[in-house]
C-alpha cells in the first residue's frame, strides 16, 4: 500500500471531515462524557477555512493518501522557547518545540503504517523549524493510540493531565 503525505490543499475538506468523524465515532464510544460526536453540517467547510487560517511558518496540517483518497491528517505547531526557561523546572520550555495537536486514520486505514507517516511528516517539518522535542497530549484509555506513540514511535509518558468539571 503506498501511502503519500503532503500538506492539506484546497479541496481536503470533506476528506478530512470523514477522517474527523471517524475519529469522532470512536472517541465518542471510548468515553461519552469526555468526547462527542462533531457536528457533521459544515464541517468540510470548517476544515476548509482552517487551511486559510491555521497554516504558516509555525502551524501545518498534512494530509494522507492511499490511491488518491486522504485517508488521514494530522495537525501540529511550533512553539519556541519561552522568555523565562531559565527559571522554569521543565527543560522543554528552553527549547522550540513541536507539539503534535491531532493525528486521524479512518479505522479502514488503521495499523497499515498511515499514522506513522503522518508522524514522520510531522517531525522532519518540526525538525526543519528547530524543533528539538515533540509533544502530544492523549487519551490514557486510548487502547490504539497509547502502543503506537510509545512502542511504534518511542514517544514516553512524561504528565498526567487532570479535569474537573466546575
Amino acid at each position: 500500500m503506498q501511502i503519500t503525505v503532503r500538506p492539506q490543499e484546497r479541496g481536503d475538506g470533506t476528506a478530512l471531515a470523514r477522517a474527523w468523524l471517524d475519529a469522532g465515532r470512536y472517541y465518542a464510544a471510548l468515553d461519552p462524557q469526555t468526547f462527542q460526536m462533531p457536528a457533521s453540517d459544515g464541517l468540510a467547510e470548517f476544515f476548509e477555512g482552517a487551511l486559510t487560517a491555521g497554516n504558516g511558518a509555525d502551524a501545518i496540517t498534512v494530509v494522507a493518501e492511499v490511491g488518491g483518497r486522504v485517508v488521514g491528517a494530522g495537525l501540529a505547531r511550533i512553539e519556541r522557547p519561552v522568555a523565562g526557561a531559565p527559571f522554569q523546572m521543565q527543560r522543554h520550555l528552553g527549547h522550540s518545540r513541536l507539539v503534535v495537536d491531532v493525528v486521524v486514520v479512518e479505522e479502514a486505514y488503521r495499523r497499515r503504517g498511515v499514522g506513522a507517516r503522518l508522524m514522520s511528516a510531522l517531525e522532519e517539518w518540526g525538525r526543519r523549524r528547530g524543533a528539538t522535542v515533540a509533544l502530544l497530549d492523549n487519551y490514557p484509555e486510548n487502547a490504539l493510540a497509547l502502543p503506537f506513540f510509545e512502542e511504534g514511535l518511542g514517544y514516553r509518558r512524561q504528565a498526567v493531565r487532570l479535569t474537573k468539571a466546575l
